[in-house]
């Protein structure tokens, strides 16, 4: 029997490994690495694929991607809607993150029946509808814990994304200060930029020209991908801009100190929740410290 025991936990065990390993972000590999240290012309892509500079995905499709390809063809989940601004936000495929939601779904559906397994050999079976409606529940819970995950990886993300928007809205505020033309000002500002989020903003306005677009129209594509507000509103002004002759420069500069004040804000409002999250484990501990301390005075009191 300890047997059995031994090899169900390492088994249960090696499951819940691999859905953790499948579940972290990918570490970046060698070749991206190296082209962050050595930066050269980047060759355009489509909108709503992933760069390989956010070191979640790679730009070659994993076995996750195929198996998610087969699910998403299959007419049960053809229709299932999935939070594509998120997923662009954290550089993952859908088929990737359908995958994942099928992994982690069977992983919680095969826990009980292990349950079942260790309680008959312990000698105390249980009823098959016991394990069968719990291992249902478990599954139908770990089919939503992706989507939980993204969703804190994506909050991440767009904090990310609209600390270099406000970057950019500088440099492009500075741009247009030297007298640059509004296109040139995007893409030379662009050119400035060494983070993920620019490079990414860089092609995206450099498949808009590929398409004989304006770059605005790549930045708008790109806001519309994303969710992302702020960057719309560049777009909308740069084509204001090009069009009108408007003068930007101090528009640019507002925005990027409202933007930066707003992600300031949002910072200190997230302080104050942990903060007065702590509360209540000090006040635990004091309470504990203090019972502690007067209970042998108050024992001799009472006997």
């Amino acid at each position: 029997m300890i047997t059995w025991l031994v090899v169900l936990g390492g088994a249960l065990g090696l499951g819940l490994a691999l859905l953790i390993a499948e579940l972290r972000p990918a570490p970046p590999h060698l070749e991206t690495a190296l082209n962050r240290l050595n930066p050269g012309p980047t060759a355009p892509i489509r909108l709503g694929e992933a760069v390989p500079d956010f070191g979640v995905i790679t730009a070659e499709p994993g076995v996750l991607d195929g198996l998610g390809r087969r699910l998403r063809g299959l007419g049960v989940l053809s229709g299932l809607t999935l939070p594509e601004r998120d997923l662009a936000l954290v550089g993952r495929t859908p088929e990737r993150h359908l995958a994942q939601k099928l992994i982690s779904s069977l992983v919680g559906m095969l826990a009980f029946p292990y349950v079942v397994v260790i309680a008959q050999l312990l000698g105390h079976p249980l009823p098959f509808v016991v394990p069968a409606l719990a291992s249902l529940g478990l599954g139908a819970v770990m089919w939503f814990l992706p989507d939980l995950l993204l969703r804190s990886q994506a909050d991440e993300a767009r904090i990310d994304f609209l600390h270099a928007v406000a970057a950019y809205l500088e440099l492009v505020a500075l741009e247009r200060a030297a007298d640059r033309g509004p296109a040139e000002s995007l893409e030379r500002a662009a050119q400035v930029g060494r983070g993920p989020v620019i490079r990414r903003i860089a092609q995206a306005m450099e498949l808009a020209s590929l398409q004989r677009r304006p770059p605005w129209d790549g930045l708008a594509d790109l806001a519309t991908e994303l969710g992302l507000t702020p960057l719309q509103d560049l777009a909308d002004t740069m084509r204001l801009s090009g069009t009108d002759g408007t003068a930007v420069y101090k528009t640019l500069r507002a925005r990027a100190a409202n933007l930066r004040s707003e992600l300031l804000s949002d910072e200190l409002a997230k302080a104050n929740v942990v903060s007065e999250r702590m509360v209540v484990p000090g006040t635990a501990l004091v309470m504990l410290f203090t019972a502690l301390v007067g209970f042998p005075a108050l024992y001799r009191m009472l006997h």
